[in-house]
């Protein structure tokens, strides 16, 4: 019989940002995280912050569980992976807007044609910053 190992923390990580992601706006934030490079960075980083991580051994024959959640082994902990999340989303999203340098429409006067444009109030703004 063929069995597998599975991490269950990663696998119940990827369910959480799923569920968190829907909650913010689509426009930057489900945008952004829709690009595989983005998502793997947020599950990779909220992963290294969990320190006791769960696996078990699966046979062919054995399913994982629809509701991961149960894993959880209280709600204190639910809490702390749902602000780890919020915080990795919001730290990966300000060092994306910072990569990029959006350029203001060129003007009649051309000074202010590559000027930057702040781009981080309309990151905060959803939190209330």
């Amino acid at each position: 019989m063929s069995e597998k190992i599975v991490n269950l923390t990663c696998m119940l990580v990827i369910q959480e940002v799923k569920d968190i992601l829907a909650t913010y706006p689509e426009t930057p934030y489900q945008e952004a995280f829709t690009q595989a490079e983005l998502f793997n960075q947020l599950i990779n980083q909220v992963l290294i912050q969990i320190p006791d991580q769960s696996y078990t051994i699966l046979y062919e024959s054995e399913k994982l569980p629809k509701n991961l959640r149960r894993f959880y082994s209280s709600l204190e902990e639910r809490m702390m992976v749902e602000q780890l999340i919020h915080q990795t989303i919001i730290a990966l999203m300000n060092g994306n807007a910072e990569k990029k340098t959006l350029h203001s429409p060129a003007s009649e006067d051309n000074s202010s044609a590559n000027a930057p444009i702040n781009s981080n109030k309309k990151l905060y703004s959803w939190f209330g910053y």
